[in-house]
Parts: C-alpha cells; structure tokens; sequence
C-alpha cells in the first residue's frame, strides 16, 4: 500500500516507540498527526520529525479531549495508539487494587475510547495497531498487573477484528526495548538491567523503538494483515 495521502494518528507519538513508528511512516509519506499531553515534549517531537508531522496536545484518557481532537482532524486512514498508562509493576501481593484500577483506567479505557472516539472518522477499510507489552504473554514475577491490562487489550483488540472488520485491527507487542520509559532509572541499574535481558536473548540484544516501528508499519501497509498478535522480543519466548 502506499502511504501517499493516507492520514495516520498516532495516540502517545511523542517518544518511544510511538515517535520512532511516526518517523516511518513519514518517510514513507504518509500524513502523521502525533498526539501527546505534554505540549512541551510534543514539539521536540514534532522537531525531529523535520516538521513533516503535526503534532495536537491530546488526552487519551479524557473522552472530550478525544472527541475535539477527531473533529480537528475531520478523516483518518489508520490508528495507532502507543501511548503509555500508569503502570502496575510488583508482587501480586503487595500490589494496590488502586494501582491495578489506574493502569486500567489510563491504558486500556484510554485505549478503548480512544479507538471508539476515532471511529466515525476512521475509513471503513482502514487499520488499528494497539502496542501491549509482553507481559500479557510471559509470565513473569512482579508483573500480574500489566498482564492483566496488557492481556485485556489484546483480547478486545483480536474480537475488534471480527467486530470492526473490514477495518484492520493488529497488535505488536514489543519485549524489553529501550525507551525513555526507563530514564528514571539510575543509569548502573539501567545498563546491567538491559545487559543481563539482553544474555537470555537469542538476538544477544534488546530491543530499540525502530525494531517495534518497522512492526507498526507493516501492519499498517499489508491490507492482508488483521487479528494478529505480533511478538517483537528478541526471541524471548521461542522455545529453547
């Protein structure tokens, strides 16, 4: 498919694997709105995307705010939401039922009415990319929360298929990739963190947003791609 003169909204395009998904699909010509609900870090990425994208402050969690934000736009070829929700890391037990409740309220609703606010102005034919995580299918410890918010997208999203068809709908769900999800981090920490991920990995690597991006961009160009789920891990679940 050619992206020239296909319209495409990326919902949290302001950093990480959103923004690296809106600088291939600009070179790829299309036309890239890129939301984000800092105005601040929306125009530094609105910079360097070479000013080939506009970028519109948005809150995927406050259906108003979507709704202005479709009548901005008035008609869109493809969807794709990266945005990021509160996160729901820890032990099971220990883990606030609050923190649970936040990550639902943010990413999965963000993500539900973001697509439901987007859909009378989505072409009929068009796509949806979610981004879930892997935690929705390996399991490991201290991430029951993002498995059953990352898990639940996933599940909508593949019914979406069958719903909503013709219109595409996919997910790509990205392993440990390098984002600035992980700045907060103390930079020792951060580096034996991804060096150790990176030693149980086929690939001998973890991954960066371009590896997720160039998943985002066939999906949104191979019209004979809908209901899949997407695994970008570096191999982390090919059985050893």
């Amino acid at each position: 498919m050619s992206m020239s003169n296909q319209r495409i909204l990326i919902i949290g395009g302001s950093s990480g694997m959103g923004l690296a998904s809106a600088k291939r699909l600009v070179r790829a010509g299309a036309d890239v709105v890129v939301t984000g609900r800092d105005a601040a870090k929306l125009d530094a990425a609105i910079t360097s995307l070479g000013g080939k994208a506009i970028g519109m402050v948005a809150d995927f969690t406050d259906r108003s705010s979507l709704d202005a934000l479709m009548r901005r736009i008035e008609r869109l070829d493809h969807l794709v939401l990266a945005a990021a929700g509160a996160a729901a890391r820890g032990p099971f037990a220990q883990l606030p039922v609050q923190a649970v409740r936040d990550a639902l309220e943010t990413k999965l609703l963000g993500y539900w009415q973001s697509l439901q606010a987007a859909l009378p102005i989505l072409r009929k034919d068009g796509s949806v990319v979610f981004l879930t995580g892997a935690a929705s299918r390996v399991a490991m410890v201290g991430t029951a929360g993002l498995a059953a918010v990352n898990g639940g997208i996933t599940q909508m999203a593949q019914t979406l298929a069958k719903e909503l068809a013709p219109l595409r709908v996919n997910v790509v769900s990205p392993g440990l990739v390098d984002t600035p999800a992980y700045d907060g981090m103390p930079a020792q920490a951060k580096t034996g963190m991804f060096a150790s991920a990176a030693k149980g990995l086929p690939v001998g690597r973890t991954g960066m947003p371009d590896d997720v991006a160039l998943c985002v961009e066939m999906l949104v160009t191979n019209t004979f791609a809908t209901g899949m789920l997407l695994d970008i891990d570096g191999g982390a679940r090919t059985p050893l």
